[in-house]
């Protein structure tokens, strides 16, 4: 596999690292890239639900390290992403945090509209809901399908002076008219019920919601077989493969994930850690490849990256999950 170099910006790599191009090499600014990266940094809805400030710091952070993340020929999986375009189109900056979540509904639904991929960064999980009323207000036809891959249900009632928080997106969400009118559908992947309230079980399941237990997980075959290059590997990889082989070929997915589903000694840069188990790096990099690759995917919406109580680590986790999900997206194009 040869490498074509021509089009890369190498501007500040040394020399003897450019034979080895990352992803900041074809990283450009705005919202020209098939994928389009989106920072929300607001931590004001985690502050709300009571949870550890810091979020708001996250987007900027991670772009300390995804310029960082390659190579763009990835040898081990065979993908090279060079030709893909990616652009970053900064931080959405409302003056207020009604306004920026109106911003980020409005970006989201544009971007999804032009047939571009959006990839927002946090920010606290409160994202979900602009980046799924974005998604939702959308042209592109489809019957809407929401999951949420977290150790919360994120279904409680807004706080007791009538406000949106980082626990409340998908009470919305489920109870938004566009959503029940296009018979939308809602799963919930990797919940833990040391995490998860009776009522909120219960409002999902009341709502056509599917909750996919981490136990359901860590229950199912241990033994992959090779039958594909790209077939998944890990536990998770396989129960969500599965999944999403179950949905209807008509559908469109936004796919949202709270960063402390992933066990906390692999991700411990979060606002509330998973200590009773969680997915593992590996299966959290394998959902972003096949979420990338699902051509139903429409967003990736990644919240609650809290570089205050750990940066490098959750840091160069959350980038590569950025990279795996463009080598997916790298999938869907090739084929």
């Amino acid at each position: 596999m040869e490498q074509d170099f021509s089009r890369l910006n190498f501007s500040g790599v040394p020399n003897f690292k450019r034979d080895d191009p990352k992803l900041g090499t074809i990283l450009q600014q705005g919202l020209d890239g098939d994928v389009v990266i989106i920072g929300f940094p607001y931590d004001e809805g985690v502050q709300r639900n009571g949870g550890r400030p810091g979020t708001s710091k996250g987007p900027s952070c991670l772009r300390n390290y995804l310029p960082k993340i390659g190579p763009l020929v990835n040898p081990e999986y065979s993908i090279d992403i060079s030709c893909l375009k990616i652009s970053d189109s900064g931080d959405i900056s409302g003056n207020s945090f009604n306004e920026a979540h109106d911003e980020l509904k409005n970006k989201v639904k544009d971007l999804i509209d032009q047939k571009k991929i959006p990839i927002i960064i946090g920010g606290g999980k409160d994202q979900s809901w602009s980046c799924g009323q974005g998604f939702l207000k959308s042209t592109i036809k489809g019957k809407p399908i929401i999951v949420n891959i977290d150790s919360h249900l994120d279904v409680r009632p807004l706080d007791d002076e009538g406000r949106i928080h980082s626990g409340c997106a998908f009470r919305i969400l489920l109870e938004d008219q566009t959503f029940i009118n296009q018979n939308g559908l809602f799963y919930q992947f990797g919940a833990q019920g040391s995490q998860c309230g009776l009522e909120h079980v219960n409002f999902v399941r009341n709502h056509g919601g599917e909750i996919v237990w981490m136990r359901d997980i860590r229950a199912s075959n241990n033994n992959p077989s090779f039958n594909t290059t790209y077939q998944p590997l890990t536990q998770a990889g396989r129960v969500f493969e599965s999944f999403l082989n179950r949905l209807q070929a008509d559908c469109k997915i936004i796919i949202c994930l709270e960063l402390d589903v992933i066990a906390a000694r692999d991700c411990p840069g979060v606002s509330c850690p998973s200590v009773d188990g969680g997915l593992t790096s590996e299966e959290a990099l394998e959902l972003m490849l096949l979420c990338g690759k699902d051509s139903r995917v429409l967003a990736l919406d990644l919240a609650e990256y809290n570089p205050i109580v750990e940066e490098y680590l959750t840091g160069r986790l959350l980038s590569n999950m950025v990279y795996f999900f463009i080598m997916g997206y790298k999938l869907r194009t090739s084929s």
